[in-house]
């Protein structure tokens, strides 16, 4: 992230429940105050206690620590601690706090992650720490969705970890230790050194070493994003260099998992746009319907990046509803699909947490999920209908005769290469006026003339124009002048600590394009035969696929072929020969034979350590077929002619076939994807049943043992009561006894004390008996007559004015004995108090007596 003028552009917000008092301190002490963002901390709290969250956080940190109230400009390395229960907003650089307190602790951690989300947008960093029930979970989807960074404790180290497992695992950025927290933030608003061409050069080879690992081709997704998400893998592994990186990955191959993952986009949830699901409940899909209806009752729907598949859900539920009865009756396919192979597993489950569901409508929600527990789960009605799978836009064919797709906010991040590949793919599987759904902020620019804008507002498109051919599958080759910018796999970068050379990038550059436009195929092997460097024609005339590069040329070729390349091989690198030999590889070709004739030359290079040889890949087809020909014209050029012109009639017409059978058999290769999806999500519910039945046995047992152990126990207790039940009767016994006695001393006691009371009750002046602190323990009839409630004992000086503590007459008379003149209410009286010796005392005595 960029320092300087853009400081107020990035914003830390810190949400944890009340427990996550200790993780704030240990994550505020690691911040130093050159921190380029201000840090907002939303805690859980009780709005109706005070709170020292300030002061605490204040004493374990350098940063300045404000608490909130009204609204306050922002400013880098300060700690702003919010209200608890308020509404809060952020505008520019701002804080705003409205609305009155809530009457407890209440859920809003969400709503202000969306809030600095909307206003931040990728300068947000938003921090999920412990704390019960799933608040976060939302307002982390909307982060991510406008680029922000989303940090999560790991749940291992929380004292309540729902917080932290309610993120879904496709939002998270870096997942952390509480001491490693404040490190990865200082981290991510570091500014960054600006790339050198060296370093381009090392970025690009290392996305190559990505694609041969994944498959995935990012190269062809947008430049900046790709080093955002690379650059939070590389501070979620401590790596300060893209090269400790990816000697970091050469020790953790997992970690190539996580970086694909976190370079995939994977922002949805439920009814996400809920005018444009309103659109299709209402206009699109029942006329999608209709159309059914009135044809083979075929509905096939394509949601193309798919992610932890909501839309393709909320999709299915649509059509549910829509159809209602008659479901049944209709062939529904939904089509979810996504490059990420961890999203497509998360997607097949259809459990998702409270949180992912908040969104949708009362009603839908009890039809269409059943809640086992703390979680959702779709119902099987509904997962029936799609069918998830791994797909690629950039390299795979699509789905035919698709009604409707929707690949909303994907193409954003393509190159315009990849957009245009994307929208020929869309306009091939769509039907005539079938309708694509693409995000706010993309268009169908690249293709005008295929696609006619329907709703401008929600980006809904009509297919319209003529039939397109399937675009070619999208294969891009390793570069030659980059087969050194990384290590072998298996090997280290950095060799007796020095860095292996860079080429020229200039002449890399000239090189890659000559090779890659040459007419002939150029194929570089090391003594191993392993594939060093190769361009495309070499591919398509030898028919190698795949990454190719590292891996054993000889055992790609097929048959003979192997043999006889392996000899002349041999021979090159041990003579420094140049031998030529034509390959016959069965593919379908010119000649009379009916297959392609290849002509390689292998040229030794290196002369001087032998390691390496060029295979030069030439088709003379064409050229033998051509001499083939001229040979038959010679005996019977009439006849050749006819028959010539018979084939070239009869191939026409096969290709016709061809072409027709191509098309049923791309559907048929869709239906067959869809069994086979099925199959395989069969295929793992009973393999999972089968785990959870051997599981459950397996508890069974260790039920059993323990019982046993229990029942032990329990014999062994009973022996055990039984002697204490012998030692209590003996016990009860002598209680008895005691018992007894004491009775009798408790009704002599009582005796006494209800002669006292007669006594005190007998006398004519008041009197009251009081304990230590002077407070009424007993008073006589005479008392209660004259001066009413005797717990309202209201003595004051004999003129008016209280008494001080250490001459108020009420405790004085349980120490001492006195008469002193006094006001009882309004009444002057004479106060005679004095100690009496009271089992259980001192008690004080005060008689008061009305002034003649």
């Amino acid at each position: 992230m960029d320092s300087g003028d853009d400081l107020l552009r990035h914003l830390i917000v810190i949400g944890s429940s009340a427990g996550g008092l200790d993780v704030l301190g240990q994550i505020v002490e690691r911040l130093q105050p050159g921190i380029g963002a201000p840090i907002v901390v939303a805690q859980h709290l009780d709005p109706r206690r005070p709170s020292h969250l300030t002061e605490i956080l204040g004493n374990r940190t350098k940063l300045r620590v404000i608490a909130v109230e009204g609204s306050i400009e922002l400013q880098p390395g300060t700690v702003y601690v919010l209200p608890p229960g308020r509404e809060i907003q952020f505008r520019d650089d701002q804080v705003l706090v409205g609305g009155e307190p809530a009457h407890r602790p209440t859920p809003w951690i969400d709503q202000i992650f969306v809030s600095a989300a909307e206003t931040f947008g990728e300068g947000l960093v938003a921090v999920v720490l412990t704390g019960g029930g799933s608040d976060g979970a939302i307002g982390t989807r909307e982060v991510k969705a406008r680029g922000g960074v989303v940090v999560v404790q790991r749940p291992a180290s929380a004292s309540s970890p729902s917080m932290p497992e309610s993120i879904p695992p496709s939002v998270i950025d870096v997942l952390a230790d509480p001491g490693e927290i404040g490190d990865v933030l200082t981290s991510l608003l570091a500014p960054q050194s600006k790339r050198r061409g060296e370093d381009d050069r090392i970025l690009a080879a290392f996305l190559d070493e990505v694609r041969e690992r994944s498959g995935i081709d990012f190269t062809a997704y947008k430049s900046g994003t790709i080093q955002r998400r690379l650059r939070r893998r590389m501070i979620a592994t401590g790596s300060t260099r893209l090269r400790d990186y990816i000697g970091y990955l050469e020790e953790h191959p997992d970690e190539y998992r996580r970086l694909v993952s976190s370079f995939l986009i994977k922002v949805t949830q439920f009814f996400r746009d809920a005018d444009l699901f309103d659109n299709l409940r209402d206009a699109v899909i029942p006329k999608l319907v209709a159309d059914a209806r009135r044809g083979d009752r075929v509905l096939r729907v394509w949601s193309a990046g798919c992610a932890t598949g909501e839309e393709a859900y909320s999709l299915a539920m649509l059509l549910a509803d829509a159809l209602g009865p008659e479901l049944a009756q209709f062939n529904v396919r939904i089509f979810a699909t996504d490059v990420d192979t961890d999203a497509i597993a998360f997607a097949r489950r259809g459990v998702y947490s409270v949180g992912a569901v908040d969104g949708v409508p009362e009603a839908i929600r009890e039809r269409h999920f059943t809640k086992v527990g703390d979680l959702f789960e779709v119902n099987k009605a509904i997962r029936s209908l799609v069918v998830f799978g791994q797909h690629d836009l950039g390299h795979r064919a699509p789905f035919p005769r698709v009604d409707i797709a929707l690949c909303r906010n994907v193409l954003i991040y393509f190159t315009p290469e990849l957009q245009k590949r994307s929208l020929q793919l869309f306009a091939f599987a769509l039907r005539n006026d079938g309708y694509l759904v693409l995000g706010k902020a993309e268009t169908t620019a690249p293709l005008p003339e295929l696609f006619a804008l329907e709703e401008p507002r929600l980006k809904i498109y009509r297919r319209v124009g003529e039939r397109v051919v399937l675009p070619p599958r999208r294969l891009r080759d390793t570069p030659l002048g980059t087969s050194r910018l990384l290590p072998p796999k298996g090997r280290r970068a950095v060799s007796a600590g020095k860095e292996e050379p860079m080429p020229e990038t200039a002449s890399a550059s000239r090189t890659d394009t000559l090779l890659a436009r040459l007419p002939v195929g150029i194929c570089v092997v090391d003594r191993r035969y392993d594939i060093q460097s190769i361009n495309p024609e070499a591919r398509r005339l030898l028919g190698i696929h795949g990454t190719a590069v590292g891996d054993d040329l000889v055992h790609l070729m097929k048959g003979d072929a192997s043999v006889k390349v392996k000899e002349a091989l041999d021979l090159v690198f041990r003579s420094e020969a140049s031998p030529t030999l034509v390959l016959d590889l069965g593919a379908p070709g010119m000649g009379e034979s009916g297959a392609r004739a290849i002509e390689l030359t292998c040229l030794p290079i290196d002369p001087d350590d032998g390691g390496h040889a060029v295979v030069v890949a030439v088709d003379v087809t064409r050229t033998l077929g051509e001499r083939r020909a001229l040979e038959g014209g010679l005996q019977d050029a009439g006849a050749e002619r006819t028959k010539l012109v018979d084939q070239v009639k009869a191939l026409t017409e096969a290709n016709r076939q061809l072409l027709r059978s191509n098309e049923e058999l791309t559907g048929a290769n869709a239906d067959l994807r869809s069994s086979n999806e099925e199959l395989l999500l069969a295929d793992e519910e009973v393999q999972a049943a089968t785990e959870e039945v051997e599981t459950l046995n397996e508890e069974l047992q260790a039920t059993n043992e323990e019982l046993e152990t229990l029942n032990e126990e329990l014999q062994a207790t009973v022996e055990e009561l039984n002697a204490t039940n012998d030692d209590l009767e003996t016990r009860s016994r002598g209680m008895e006894a005691d018992a007894s006695e004491a009775a009798t001393r408790h009704r002599s006691v009582n005796d006494e004390r209800e002669m006292l009371l007669a006594i005190l009750d007998a006398l004519d002046d008041a009197v009251v008996v009081l304990d230590q602190a002077g407070l009424v323990v007993q008073a006589n009839r005479a008392f209660r007559d004259r001066f009413g409630d005797p717990l309202e004992l209201d003595v004051r000086r004999e003129d008016g004015a209280p008494f001080i503590d250490g001459d108020d007459p009420r405790v004085r008379s349980a120490t001492e004995s006195f008469s002193i003149p006094a006001r009882f209410g309004d009444e002057e009286v004479d106060l005679v108090g004095g100690p009496v010796a009271i089992p259980g005392g001192p008690y004080g005595v005060l008689t008061v007596k009305r002034r003649s």
